[in-house]
């Protein structure tokens, strides 16, 4: 279990409801820029806790979202966001293994991803799996944590992940964005939001080291507050070094 629920609360207590990583509706909306979801039907690979999925849904006016997790508790959590929300009729949540995506051709206008695929070795296999289940003109719209050549034997990475519990793919923006293309997809894009993350992340340690801290602590315990507080210098640091390089993704199939 990478997500057990110390944490997730901890990172919803940091990040707002149902979300387990930066950016919030703010970058939602980056994502999606130019893409009308008016009618979609969508599927949100790694959709967690769901906050994303009601955004997709209630801001962003998909009439139909699907979002597929391979952790059963993060997947009740969804159903409980959705039913509370009112919006179970429009959101669906699916427990899968890794692997295939288990739906048929052409099942989706758009195919979305916020901070999950950093899990998945195998993105040549993964963005074809997007692409076959995208309908003719859809968009594959992803974030996804990138990392430079030497990451792997990065000692200020090393130092960041030696206290994680996640499982991460180490891959660089240059071959995301060749197995983008080789998976066939047209107008691919991998863009660089290091900077971005890196001012967001000086404004989260300023939080953590102050009030929100503080929450954390009478909430769920000094020790939460302090891993948290020490995972988020660790991120920074990886982001000030360069070795960490979070991106947004983009590519559409043909139509």
């Amino acid at each position: 279990m990478q997500y057990p629920k110390d944490l997730t609360d901890a990172l919803e207590i940091i990040w707002g409801e149902g979300i387990l990583s930066p950016g919030g509706p703010e970058e939602i909306a980056q994502m999606l820029n130019g893409i009308d979801l008016s009618g979609s039907r969508v599927l949100d690979i790694g959709s967690g806790l769901g906050g994303v999925d009601v955004l997709l849904a209630a801001k962003h006016g998909a009439t139909a979202v699907v979002g597929i997790d391979v952790e059963p508790q993060l997947v009740e959590s969804a159903r409980d966001l959705v039913a509370r929300k009112g919006l179970a009729g429009r959101i669906t949540f699916q427990l899968v293994a890794p692997g295939s995506l288990p739906f048929v051709d052409d099942s989706f206008d758009l195919v979305f991803s916020k901070d999950a695929m950093l899990h998945i070795p195998e993105k040549l296999a993964l963005y074809r799996e997007v692409l076959r289940v995208l309908r003719p003109g859809g968009w594959f719209i992803a974030a996804d944590w990138l990392w430079s050549e030497l990451a792997s034997e990065s000692s200020v990475v090393d130092a960041w992940l030696s206290n994680s519990r996640s499982t991460i793919a180490f891959t660089q923006p240059a071959a995301a964005l060749q197995a983008l293309m080789d998976a066939g997809f047209m107008e691919a894009q991998v863009t660089d939001r290091r900077r971005q993350l890196q001012e967001a992340g000086r404004k989260e340690l300023t939080r953590l080291s102050g009030p929100l801290g503080q929450k954390l602590a009478t909430i769920l315990g000094a020790d939460v507050a302090e891993r948290r507080l020490a995972s988020a210098k660790g991120r920074q640091g990886a982001l000030d070094s360069g070795d960490l390089i979070p991106c947004h993704i983009r590519g559409r199939c043909s139509a």
